[in-house]
């Protein structure tokens, strides 16, 4: 597959004095290593005067981050989650891969999944937390415990009619809060699980959450253990102490 016809896409707000916009630049030079003729983009809710901090990003577009009201005590990233769904929509490219900030490439092998897509409609890994029921989250009916929850911070598809829909259904369920969940993970795996697409499930070495040093981790997401793996041979000091406590 052309890279050229990929997108690459962040959607984080200017909070913590633009920290996040910050990271979202270091995980999009770490990716332009591995695929370096998608179209980097990002999008915020407020404009950026310090071109250092989007140096990496072929277009950054502001758009309007606000949530409704009943999501003020739930998780949504300062509105992140509610951009998200739109700035997905927007996007013309014929494959999209939507990430996180804290997400980091690590090894050559991720310049291989643009592939996925010739045979795939959609990837992603399975969550941490295979079905979230914390916070007094509601149980989704009609999805059977054995299909658990899909970690949306990285989501690869294939820009096609099918995935429209899934994300105009997971927008429309998640802001009218159809299934009581902080999260829109939760109503994510009910259209997915409802949907036609053809899923195909990353390994968990490419979208590694945990803490313990993996040598075969090609796509990190842990901000806390970054570290670690840019100069593995000297710990960081997190990591040293979560070792000592756990001994």
């Amino acid at each position: 597959m052309n890279h050229g016809d990929m997108a690459i896409l962040y959607v984080n707000s200017h909070h913590g004095d633009f920290k996040y916009v910050a990271e979202a630049n270091k995980s999009a030079a770490s990716f332009k290593r591995y695929i370096p003729n998608a179209k980097y983009y990002l999008y915020t809710d407020k404009e950026i005067k310090d071109k250092s901090l989007i140096s990496e990003f072929d277009e950054v577009r502001v758009t309007d981050f606000s949530y409704p009201s009943f999501m003020e005590n739930r998780v949504h990233l300062n509105g992140q989650m509610v951009a998200k769904h739109r700035a997905m929509l927007e996007l013309k490219e014929d494959v999209i891969m939507y990430l996180g900030a804290d997400t980091y490439a690590l090894k050559d092998s991720v310049s291989s999944l643009p592939m996925l897509m010739e045979k795939f409609d959609i990837a992603l890994a399975h969550a941490p937390v295979r079905i979230n029921t914390e916070l007094g989250n509601s149980v989704i009916e009609d999805v059977p415990e054995c299909f658990p929850e899909l970690n949306c911070d990285i989501i690869l598809y294939r820009n096609n009619e099918g995935n429209r829909q899934l994300i105009r259904d997971w927008s429309e369920s998640y802001l009218n809060d159809r299934f009581g969940h902080p999260h829109d993970q939760g109503p994510f795996r009910y259209h997915v699980y409802h949907s036609q697409l053809r899923l195909y499930v990353l390994p968990p070495e490419f979208n590694y959450r945990e803490f313990a040093y993996r040598n075969d981790t090609a796509i990190l997401q842990n901000r806390f253990v970054l570290d670690d793996y840019l100069n593995p041979k000297k710990k960081s000091l997190l990591t040293k102490i979560k070792q000592k406590l756990l001994s």
